[in-house]
């Protein structure tokens, strides 16, 4: 595609947005205007009338606007668990990660010894006995949810939540439902505090010795709710119990953490005694986990064509067009066509075969696209215009914006390349296409070299692995080498030595380790944009013609050499690693 399609603003980019302030506070604006346009819309399908509501929503609110009192760790939160009769985990039902951050928690005490009973809002008190079925292995997932009704009384994806019943499983974890069927009751949300607060009272003086661990709603948090009706039956009946409350992804405190230049370094926050605050999510991606479960979307892998509609697969092309103009809109650039693509989703299972039907793609080349496919959650494929997305997450959505808008940009050459410029032109585009998405959700991490040593401490030495242990490790070794490689160059300045072995790796291991390599250098750019890296570098990276020899590696060299480690603290424990690197970081 000839360069000319790239249309500037006419006036240097500083000066266009020089009423914005620094790059981060336009970053930061950028993001609130995604969330405060997200939060509408969700108000405008759910309405806006609910006085009851209103009430409940302001005293949880008021919670956080007294901001916290300090950081804290994951280390810390386990210690007090504990030492913690009865913990309140707040839940964000629609938010994979709200679960598995309580998961998280949970599995740790538990590895620490302590003995847990879990009561959770997600199953119906009166369905005990058939979740207990289900434990024992009685009954199969779909009998369960058959009979529990899973769909209309809770409706939220069973992928995440069927994880607690695989904990209380493996750990022999006694588990309770703690909901009732409240929605025509006036003062429902009340009245299901109270009916809550009466079991988990009454779980306490069954299991005195056990971590009575409630999972709820995070509003049922505040003092005034559950915990509320849970002190009063305590105290009714002469009892003390030691309390924590853990809530989940304040958008309060987020932005407290932003003005501090904290948001990317944070996961636990002490808010006061016995209250803390896990940050595992930004405003945008907890909200648009709603708004994608709302139209059927979810955030997790799509089970079927039949899960998406017309309706649905316009909103998914919708807020894909809202990325690609923030994206272009924050690096100075305007394209000529910026909706020139059709967008398929990981339901659209006759993708492939449909463009060799129509003479885009040979069937070879369908094979080759389905290999890919395969190691990756999204795609651009210019010949065909079509945007792919196998996982709709905000990350995912955000990386696939940026996959076209880079492709918009760069000119296009069909001569062959070099091994080592093909590998560069890959990790190029990986690292401009992750540094776009965290301009949309800036908690997004990559893993480092401390991550990648994990991963082989852990399987290294094992002789029996899984095809996606032995990529993992094959990678690993691979990133490993190259960071070796790329500290000799930035000491030296001279490229001797390269890690030829490296460039002529076979596709899997090559897709993955340009990834790799790439996500942590996209990572290392965010962190530097004010101090060592600019837009207009960027801008000007974006635009390279990747496939000329020696651009591609002399630019990753550059902006190595420019950009420093990311602040973030977030490794990876070999004991809670991602599944492959094919999911998020």
């Amino acid at each position: 595609m000839p360069a000319s399609r790239v249309i500037y603003t006419g006036r240097p980019f500083a000066a266009a947005h020089a009423t914005m302030g620094s790059a981060r506070e336009e970053l930061i604006a950028i993001q609130k205007r995604l969330v405060e346009e997200l939060k509408e819309n969700i108000y405008d399908t759910v309405g806006r009338r609910d006085a009851a509501l209103d009430r409940y929503y302001k005293d949880y609110q008021r919670e956080f606007k007294r901001g916290y009192e300090r950081l804290s760790s994951r280390d810390e939160l386990l210690q007090r668990l504990m030492r913690t009769d009865v913990a309140y985990f707040g839940d964000y039902h629609t938010l994979r990660s709200s679960q598995t951050a309580v998961l998280d928690l949970l599995q740790g005490a538990a590895e620490r010894g302590r003995d847990v009973v879990l009561a959770v809002e997600m199953l119906y008190a009166a369905d005990k006995a058939h979740a207990q079925a289900y434990i024992d292995g009685e009954i199969d997932d779909e009998t369960f949810r058959w009979r529990v009704k899973w769909d209309e009384s809770w409706g939220f994806p069973w992928e995440s939540y069927k994880r607690f019943f695989d904990f209380s499983k493996r750990y022999n974890v006694p588990l309770f439902g703690l909901n009732i069927n409240a929605d025509h009751r006036e003062g429902d949300l009340a009245y299901r505090d109270q009916f809550s607060g009466d079991l988990v009272t009454a779980l306490t003086h069954l299991y005195p010795e056990r971590l009575v661990a409630v999972v709820y709603g995070d509003l049922h948090l505040a003092g005034k709710h559950l915990p509320h009706a849970v002190e009063t039956r305590l105290a009714k009946y002469g009892t003390k119990r030691r309390i924590l409350r853990v809530y989940q992804n304040s958008e309060t405190l987020y932005w407290k953490l932003v003005a501090k230049h904290l948001e990317h370094v944070v996961d636990y926050i002490k808010m006061r005694r016995n209250e803390y605050v896990v940050m595992n999510a930004t405003p945008l991606v907890k909200f648009q986990s709603f708004a994608n479960w709302q139209s059927r979307r979810q955030e997790l892998v799509f089970e079927g064509p039949d899960e998406i509609e017309l309706q649905t697969e316009t909103a998914l092309l919708d807020q894909v067009n809202q990325y690609v103009r923030t994206i272009t809109d924050y690096l100075g650039l305007k394209l000529e066509e910026p909706e020139n693509y059709e967008l398929f989703t990981a339901a659209d299972l006759d993708m492939l075969s449909n463009l060799v039907e129509r003479g885009i793609y040979t069937a070879a080349e369908m094979d080759a696209l389905k290999d890919y496919m395969a190691m990756t959650e999204s795609a651009f494929f210019e010949r065909a215009r079509v945007l792919y997305i196998g996982n709709f997450t905000v990350a995912n959505a955000a990386e696939a914006a940026a996959r076209y808008v880079l492709s918009e940009l760069r000119p296009t050459s069909s001569e062959a390349v070099d091994s080592r410029d093909e590998f560069y032109a890959r990790c190029m585009v990986e690292a401009l296409a992750f540094f776009c998405s965290k301009l949309i959700d800036p908690r997004r991490h990559a893993r480092n070299a401390d991550d990648w040593n994990a991963i082989i401490e852990k399987f290294g030495r094992r002789r029996k692995l899984g095809r996606i242990q032995k990529l993992d490790v094959a990678v690993a070794r691979g990133f490993l080498r190259h960071r070796a490689y790329e500290q000799k160059v930035l000491g030296s300045g001279t490229y001797n030595g390269s890690p030829r072995s490296l460039f002529e790796l076979p596709t899997d291991e090559h897709v993955a380790l340009t990834r790799a390599l790439g996500r942590a250098l996209g990572d290392r750019l965010y962190s530097s944009l004010e101090s060592g890296v600019t837009r207009a570098l960027i801008r000007e990276a974006a635009q390279d013609e990747l496939r000329k020899p020696d651009q591609s590696r002399n630019r990753y060299f550059q902006l190595l050499g420019l950009s420093k480690e990311s602040r973030t603290t977030r490794h990876i424990q070999p004991s809670a690693m991602p599944r492959s690197f094919i999911e998020d970081e």
